[in-house]
């Protein structure tokens, strides 16, 4: 599912990154500091990659999910892809 109405929310809590949509359109991440961390250094990455990249057409996307043995994000959380693409000329 797609987030529509462009609104992400964050939540420190205590345990490891829950991502989740919030009415069906809002993004919401929750979790430790120390976990949180993990979507923004993501979010810089890929927007770091695709500003300085040489070859425009190749889609630049990170992965965020969860897998069995995994610390750092809830097995509650649903799969997100974060993607960075530059407007069709």
């Amino acid at each position: 599912m797609a987030v529509t109405d462009r609104v992400v929310g964050q939540e420190a809590t205590a345990g490891p990154l829950l991502v989740g949509l919030q009415g069906g359109t809002s993004l919401h991440f929750s979790a430790g500091r120390e976990y949180l961390g993990i979507i923004w250094d993501a979010l810089d990455g890929v927007a770091e990659q695709a500003e300085t990249a040489d070859d425009r057409a190749v889609r630049r996307h990170l992965h965020i999910e969860y897998f069995p043995g995994d610390d750092y994000r809830s097995p509650d959380s649903v799969p997100l892809v974060i993607v960075a693409d530059w407007p069709e000329p």
